[in-house]
């Protein structure tokens, strides 16, 4: 009879424990997907920042006859 309340026992404090391992091994997955998440973000914006930076220079350095021309066909 002991050994079946032991038993009882060990394996709820045992589930438990492997319930809280595999929450927090979620949690350091989902963490780790939100990390490259917003990396991969960050360098969207900064592409995107770069070209349009790309274009501002194109635009000031471009004599102006040329730049009116690009401007009218637009």
């Amino acid at each position: 009879m002991w050994g079946g309340i032991v038993l009882i026992v060990f394996l709820s404090v045992a589930s438990s424990l492997i319930s809280q391992w595999i929450r927090a091994r979620y949690r350091a997955r989902k963490s780790d997907v939100d990390a490259r998440l917003s990396a991969l973000e960050a360098q969207t914006d900064l592409d995107q920042l770069e070209e349009r930076v790309r274009v501002l220079e194109s635009i000031v350095t471009d004599p102006q006859g040329n730049l009116r021309t690009k401007i009218d066909s637009l």
